[in-house]
């Protein structure tokens, strides 16, 4: 990667976003076309009404990702209420920006995953906490990069903080901590859609085994992307 050209970089991370921003979706329950995410990201394309909403989502999603790969380069690296604020704003379909925290007020009765999730009462000390050991333990830890992610993902998804957003959020974060210590984001694929809610369901192993072989996918991707261009 140090060695391709920036033009080229630039274009195998936007292949990247594409991918994980289709993904991560999907994970959601939000089925797009590769077509609404070419169209989405084409500045040529003028957007009509119909489109609007799904592709400023997209656009935002991606935007999303400019920003954590910024936060993975600053030199220090601190993570705090108005990061993880600042992706759900941007993930958020609310027309108005919520006031305060943006926190849930209540449990969701309809939702795409089935966990065990915080009181509402309990998210600001439950984040307040975690934010805590996140900033003290993630940068001493022994603990393998892909281990502590899978902790991290893992509590703040039992956390939940956000009616809507938690799922996009809490991965961004996490593929944040992932870059700063020398990965590629790990993209967890639509396929595996069951095996991550089971996972998040269940234990930190189970998510780290996960983890582990979205971040070799994306990996072998990465290879197979860089190698075709410097021949």
């Amino acid at each position: 990667m140090r060695r391709i050209p920036g033009d080229v970089l630039a274009e195998f991370w936007n292949q990247l976003d594409i991918s994980t921003i289709y993904h991560d979706c999907a994970l959601e329950g939000e089925v797009i076309s590769p077509e609404e995410l070419n169209s989405a990201l084409d500045p040529r394309i003028v957007t009509d009404a119909t489109n609007l909403a799904l592709y400023t989502a997209i656009r935002n999603h991606k935007k999303s990702f400019r920003i954590c790969r910024r936060r993975a380069r600053q030199k220090k690296i601190v993570f705090n209420d108005e990061f993880f604020k600042s992706l759900h704003l941007l993930f958020s379909s609310a027309e108005t920006e919520p006031s305060g925290d943006g926190f849930r007020r209540d449990i969701p009765l309809h939702r795409t995953y089935f966990h065990e999730i915080n009181q509402a009462r309990q998210i600001r000390e439950n984040m307040t906490e975690m934010l805590a050991w996140l900033n003290e333990e993630a940068f001493t830890t022994s603990s393998h990069p892909l281990s502590f992610a899978a902790r991290f993902h893992h509590r703040f998804m039992h956390i939940f903080p956000y009616p809507e957003t938690s799922g996009k959020v809490g991965r961004a974060a996490m593929n944040v901590y992932l870059m700063r210590n020398g990965f590629l984001p790990a993209v967890i694929h639509s396929t595996e859609r069951q095996r991550y809610y089971e996972a998040i369901r269940n234990s930190t192993n189970e998510l780290c085994s996960l983890l582990i072989d979205s971040e070799a996918a994306a990996l072998d991707s990465a290879a197979r992307f860089l190698r075709r261009v410097a021949t």
